[in-house]
């Protein structure tokens, strides 16, 4: 039943129909996550994958293929590229650091470590309070800030007035606020100085 329902659903994706889209990626999430989370070993890197999974589906829909009614084989082979993608990024970055040697004892590494950390812990609660949010007001902060659409286009994307996304955007961020209130403003989530944009 579900396979029927994706390709229906896919077809009203491909002209922009955000809530079509959120449908798939909330029938589909759980098992791309656990492909990537098989592959990965965390469950922050799997969320990665996720996203990047999902936002490449979005960009790509119209060339997306449709396998036996269903998009999940094409959802699974691109988790697979992009856990190898990460993979490897991580693999290099490894060996750049052993090729840099052992860093000579009387450098104080306290500040830049407690900075990664600070970082990392930002990344994490961006993500939790992303995860809060519909899977619509998601794609909507990754359509307008991420990639920085500006609101006309994104509201044709979408198939949406205008009015409305900047409306669901204002909320959406205003929640991210209230979530990540202790913090300080995640430069993505700050408005963008360009006209046409949030």
């Amino acid at each position: 039943m579900q396979a029927s329902d994706d390709a229906a659903l896919w077809l009203a994706a491909m002209s922009g129909t955000a809530s079509a889209f959120a449908s798939i990626y909330d029938r589909h999430r759980p098992a791309v996550f656990r492909k990537a989370y098989a592959r990965l070993g965390t469950a922050h890197d799997a969320e990665d994958a996720v996203a990047i999974v999902f936002l490449e589906a979005w960009r790509k829909r119209a060339q997306v293929r449709i396998v036996n009614g269903s998009v999940l084989p094409w959802l699974l082979t691109t988790t697979t590229y992009v856990c190898l993608n990460h993979t490897r990024a991580r693999r290099r970055h490894r060996e750049a650091l052993e090729r840099l040697g052992p860093a000579a004892d009387n450098l104080d590494h306290t500040e830049m470590v407690e900075e990664e950390i600070a970082q990392l812990e930002r990344a994490k609660r961006l993500g939790a309070a992303m995860a809060k949010l519909s899977a619509r007001d998601q794609m909507l902060l990754e359509i307008c800030i991420v990639e920085s659409t500006p609101l006309a286009e994104a509201a044709a994307l979408l198939d949406l007035p205008v009015g409305t996304v900047k409306s669901r955007l204002s909320r959406a961020r205003a929640k991210l606020r209230v979530d990540l209130s202790d913090l300080e403003r995640p430069a993505s989530m700050a408005p963008p100085t360009t006209g046409g944009h949030l």
